[in-house]
């Protein structure tokens, strides 16, 4: 069965060799971290990203707010990501 599932992103801005690049990490998933090197792609990238690491998950992790992010991350920009959950 296929669901739709949304988690908070958290976005952050970085330089690297003089190029900015988009950092996506999703604080309720240990280890979800990818980038891009705009907005979009960094985006985009998160939704593939959280799409692999729920694909076939029985129980997934309880998502936060947008509140409760923004309130830890004060200074990059929260999003919410949603990608399809193939349940197993």
């Amino acid at each position: 069965m296929i669901n739709k599932i949304t988690y908070p992103a958290v976005v952050a801005q970085s330089v690297l060799d003089d190029q900015i690049m988009y950092n996506v990490s999703f604080p309720d998933l240990s280890s979800a971290i990818t980038y891009g090197t705009n907005l979009r792609e960094a985006l985009l990238n998160a939704r593939t990203l959280l799409k692999l690491l729920l694909d076939g998950e029985e129980a997934l992790p309880e998502s936060s707010t947008m509140t409760e992010v923004q309130a830890h991350y004060p200074k990059c920009m929260v999003s919410l990501v949603t990608a399809e959950w193939n349940k197993e």
